[in-house]
């Protein structure tokens, strides 16, 4: 179906004005008056995105164009709690009838509990054909020979970095293909000061433990870093070591906020970054931040760099990923038109999302169109060369194909990294207990 006709005919008369009005968790799912005697189908949307992000304009424009299929959107948070939430929902009734997950492995786990309708058995009569949607890669989410879901979004592993500190530092730009010691003199030179005006070099976001210092290790071995080819887990290994003793270096250094300040004095990562406390920051997501100059007043231009490969002789990078993947709940009694709404999503309804810095993953968008919607009227703040060579376009995907007791090794990753952070134990012994409970956890999930 061609959506975009269809829609530019149907939302001709939609005006702006009214764009938040229509969708949220509050709207009840009574009939309105169209003319006929029939209720409309209400379909219920969960996503973890922020309802005024996008989802509020989405449900606005998607609930135009038929009054007898209407959209209503529920935000679950993307943390365990929130997605506990959403599971339990989907395990005990059909009241969801499209969710999005954030995370390949809690899409898998809703694949394998049986929460997810199998979409290719409804491409035929939606006259959608997944090759003229997306490229090759999107293979790599079929399983055991089903789509079981249809990204929205590709996420960019970028570093954004603040060209007039580097202008003012004497420091060239990123090379695409930088090299992690060109990254950490890099970081050296930007570095500076103590205190209140300390300017760190570089700064990741404080999440879970295990990614500050294996993050890098994502570009080097892709999602699939925590396991063998035999499926068993390499945790205590040479490569996991160096990047985790080459992260404690930065920080020991001061080139990089630890994971205990960061977490410990709440350091936001787009603060830091806007304010000009950090030089150069990983999160593709702070682009929309950059763009916001009400609550972050500045005018110094954002630059893109790949991720720093770990060697010279790395010979791919894998900065790509999909995610914000769409399914349909198996319980749901509208499949059809959920169909319809997830078509519509991924082709025309990300018009509505991407400018909060999500980048569609739909072929069909431009890169125009990209450009357009998600730097808006705000290119000055951007090196759009590096924008275009790096965060729209990215390198290799990088997509997870081994999930055995994969939220488990999470957070074994996050509790033993969380010890050796606070000093607690030596870098040998953290990956020593990891590997050892992941070995556990792999043997419990056989």
């Amino acid at each position: 179906m061609k959506w975009k006709k269809v829609t530019a005919i149907m939302l001709a008369a939609v005006t702006l004005t009214g764009m938040f009005s229509g969708c949220g968790s509050s709207k009840s799912g009574e009939s309105t008056d169209t003319g006929d005697s029939s209720e409309p189908v209400v379909l219920q949307w969960w996503g973890s995105f922020p309802e005024d992000q996008g989802p509020n304009q989405v449900c606005e424009a998607f609930n135009a164009i038929d009054p007898n299929v209407q959209v209503e959107y529920t935000r679950f948070v993307n943390d365990d709690s929130g997605n506990t939430k959403l599971d339990v929902s989907l395990m005990s009734d059909s009241s969801i009838d499209i969710f999005t997950s954030l995370n390949d492995v809690w899409l898998k786990k809703r694949i394998d509990s049986g929460y997810c309708y199998a979409l290719d058995e409804l491409f035929e009569d939606a006259g959608f054909d997944i090759n003229e949607y997306y490229d090759d890669t999107i293979s790599q989410r079929e399983i055991d020979g089903h789509y079981y879901s249809l990204p929205a979004k590709k996420m960019t592993y970028t570093i954004l970095y603040n060209k007039d500190m580097f202008d003012e530092a004497g420091v060239p730009y990123p090379e695409p293909d930088w090299t992690y010691d060109e990254f950490l003199e890099t970081a050296k030179a930007l570095t500076k000061g103590e205190g209140n005006d300390k300017v760190y070099g570089y700064m990741y976001p404080g999440y879970d433990a295990g990614q500050p210092a294996t993050i890098m290790q994502v570009g080097f071995q892709g999602q699939n870093w925590m396991y063998g080819e035999d499926g068993s887990a390499q945790i205590d290994t040479d490569i996991v070591k160096d990047v985790t003793e080459k992260y404690l270096e930065r920080v020991e250094e001061g080139i990089e906020p630890s994971y205990v300040d960061i977490t410990t004095q709440n350091m936001d990562v787009a603060n830091m970054f806007l304010t000009e406390k950090a030089a150069m920051i990983f999160g593709d997501w702070v682009v929309r931040d950059v763009k916001d100059t009400d609550t972050y007043p500045h005018d110094f231009v954002t630059g893109f760099a790949n991720m720093p490969r770990l060697s010279e002789d790395q010979e791919a990078n894998y900065t790509t990923s999909y995610t914000d993947d769409m399914s349909i709940n198996s319980k749901s009694e509208h499949v059809k038109e959920a169909m319809d709404f997830i078509i519509w999503y991924i082709e025309e309804g990300m018009d509505y999302v991407a400018p909060f810095s999500r980048i569609p993953a739909c072929t069909k968008y431009t890169q125009d169109e990209l450009e357009s919607l998600i730097f808006g009227d705000k290119e000055e703040l951007f090196d759009m060369d590096s924008a275009r060579s790096v965060y729209l376009t990215g390198t290799d995907f990088s997509t997870r194909s081994e999930f055995a007791a994969a939220q488990e090794i999470n957070t074994i990753l996050t509790e033993e990294f969380e010890k050796a952070f606070a000093g607690e134990q030596s870098v040998d012994e953290t990956l020593s207990k990891a590997q050892e409970r992941a070995d556990e956890a792999l043997e419990k999930a056989q």
